[in-house]
């Protein structure tokens, strides 16, 4: 009886290594799960590069459209008369808010106040930049103020004045206006108190060294203070 001998160990080839242990099995799982969902997979491909085109191409159409009304406010940009059409044809866009802010001021110099309050509050709806829109509220405010709408003016420069997220030196400018209002009103308490705040937010400002001779004014009107009742010398008598 012949005995075989164990076939002898292969040597190892660096360029063809032998494959890891249960690498067949995880081959075999591959492929059958590509078998059985290849189509969702080519379908979930296909959505990705179309999202990827559809936004591309909405960049592309809004650097286009942004272009466009660059161009359009160019064109009308020197001609008042025509801003507000441009405004009405581009709503939501920020030059149809700088377009409402230019027809407001032009309704202002005018002395057309109600005109120019309705135009300073269709800027102020559009603009987003806090410096353009903190002076259509302003503009707004003091357009009913010379409207003769007090209270509208009175609520609108309040509301100004009061927000933190505004530019400080208009709401200072909004404070200043509160302050004269109350001046006139007597209510001069009131307006120091708001010169004080002038003070807190614009110290150096135009509208706090306008709220100091404000406050001169206030205390130049009050009354002088009666001088103290001296009590009389008594008269010597004779005979006393």
């Amino acid at each position: 009886m012949s005995i075989v001998p164990p076939s002898a160990p292969q040597p190892h080839d660096p360029a063809n290594p032998p494959p890891p242990a249960g690498a067949e099995e995880f081959a075999l799982k591959v492929h059958t799960f590509w078998e059985k969902n290849r189509s969702a997979i080519f379908i979930l491909i296909a959505a990705i590069f179309i999202a990827l085109l559809g936004r591309e191409g909405w960049s592309y159409f809004a650097e286009q459209r942004e272009r466009g009304v660059q161009a359009d406010y160019a064109k009308v940009a020197d001609r008042i008369d025509q801003l507000p059409k441009f405004a009405e044809a581009n709503k939501g866009h920020a030059l149809a808010g700088v377009a409402w802010l230019r027809v407001a001021d032009d309704s202002y110099a005018k002395n057309d106040f109600k005109a120019a309050a309705t135009n300073y509050q269709k800027a102020a709806a559009t603009l987003e930049n806090t410096a353009l829109k903190s002076r259509a509220r302003l503009g707004a405010a003091v357009s009913q103020l010379a409207a003769g709408d007090r209270t509208a003016a009175e609520t609108g420069l309040k509301a100004l004045s009061a927000d933190a997220t505004a530019t400080a030196a208009l709401r200072a400018e909004a404070s200043y206006h509160l302050a004269a209002l109350a001046h006139e009103a007597g209510k001069d308490e009131d307006a120091k108190k708001l010169i004080d705040e002038i003070a807190k937010l614009d110290a150096n400002g135009l509208w706090a060294q306008r709220g100091f001779m404000l406050r001169a004014q206030i205390e130049a009107r009050k009354p002088a203070v009666a001088p103290a009742p001296t009590t009389p010398a008594v008269q010597f008598k004779p005979g006393n």
